[in-house]
């Protein structure tokens, strides 16, 4: 039996809070601070001498990160944030047809195709918050070439059904490009039946890996070194021959990475993998699940009013609630009362990760209980 328990110990952000933000953003535990540490005191002690080993300690964590996807290692890369990475992917598609995007949907998933002059149609959403298929074959036209969404929508939970949402593409002959920011570390994301062309995800949330850095899946398909649209001296396919008259750059999704790694991110990355790892993808995803569901009666109990919710798999760990007054005042009366929650339109944001428990939610009562 999986001990909890010992999981959410390794949270200390946890141990003075309801911590129900994940979805805005998550603590990171003792291994993935320590992870970070670590790099910064050997470098302070021994300056760079440890470049090999870092260099190789960057591509076990490139390696678990494409375990845990279903993905080869050489379709994987480090990039800033998923805004960053959706920047790359919308000025390596172009030409490649109109771009079907889903209104309400988070900005980093919309406004690099804006900027990157894309003609772009916005499917509306329904009643969850994602687009149906109907209204995505309503949107399509012969000139449509690719469909870019949140695989979980940000503000209601809503999960896409990713394989059917890869058929849909296919049968279609049309790219899928998914910002998995809201997903990736809760829910299972498997890319091995090859639906997905492109995918992002910023590590702050889910993966709890903390700010300022993400990774970027791009199907070997797309990975020809003729489409890229940017290079750095890492982009090469022997960059440490510092060859700068000829222009050879390599096959892999690293050399996107241009530059040289953030290796305290990365190594936070990878101890934050592999405490998710020795959990189980499939365990989590039950655990976020069954929280979710608990965290939904909790805040239907207090009177709050919940948007329908669909299937399992199109469920999140993000549960919405319209508010019972201005939705920032519940979130500050919330916050007085220790317990950590997002305000979102006209509601509160609450979201359960793993290391959520009982004591979080009945926390979360008393203190609706206890407000005005």
């Amino acid at each position: 039996m999986t001990d909890w328990a010992a999981y959410r110990a390794e949270f200390p952000a946890l141990e003075t809070q309801a911590y129900l933000n994940t979805a805005a953003g998550a603590p990171i535990s003792r291994a993935a601070a320590a992870a970070a540490i670590q790099y910064y005191e050997a470098t302070e002690r021994d300056g760079d001498v440890h470049w090999d080993d870092w260099l190789a300690r960057v591509e076990a964590v490139r390696a678990a990160a494409a375990q845990m996807l279903g993905a080869d290692s050489g379709e994987i890369a480090f990039v800033q944030n998923a805004s960053a990475a959706m920047t790359l992917v919308a000025a390596r598609l172009q030409g490649r047809g109109d771009v079907v995007l889903v209104r309400g949907d988070f900005p980093s998933v919309t406004y690099p195709w804006m900027v990157a002059g894309h003609d772009v149609v916005f499917a509306e959403p329904g009643v969850h918050g994602g687009a149906t298929f109907e209204e995505l074959e309503r949107v399509v036209t012969p000139e449509t070439g690719i469909v870019s969404v949140g695989l979980v929508q940000y503000r209601t939970g809503f999960r896409y059904d990713l394989r059917a949402l890869g058929r849909f593409c296919r049968d279609r002959e049309l790219l899928l490009v998914i910002d998995a920011t809201q997903g990736l570390g809760a829910v299972g994301v498997d890319l091995s039946h090859g639906d997905v062309d492109f995918l992002v995800s910023s590590g702050y949330k889910w993966l709890t890996s903390g700010y300022g850095f993400g990774l970027m899946y791009a199907a070997a398909r797309h990975l020809d070194p003729a489409a890229h649209t940017a290079a750095g001296w890492r982009s090469a396919r022997d960059p440490y021959a510092l060859v700068s008259d000829v222009l050879d750059l390599s096959d892999k999704a690293s050399a996107l990475e241009l530059g040289h790694p953030p290796f305290a991110a990365i190594f936070g990355l990878g101890a934050a993998l592999e405490l998710l790892q020795a959990i189980g993808t499939q365990e989590i995803e039950n655990r976020v699940l069954h929280l979710s569901t608990r965290l939904g009666q909790v805040l239907e109990d207090a009177g709050l009013r919940l948007p329908p919710t669909g299937p399992e798999n199109q469920r999140s760990g993000i549960v919405y609630a319209e508010a019972q007054m201005d939705p920032v005042r519940m979130r500050n009366e919330l916050l007085a009362r220790g317990v950590y929650v997002s305000a979102r339109g006209d509601g509160i944001r609450c979201s359960t990760h793993f290391y959520n428990d009982e004591t979080d939610l009945e926390r979360l009562r008393d203190a609706l209980d206890s407000m005005p």
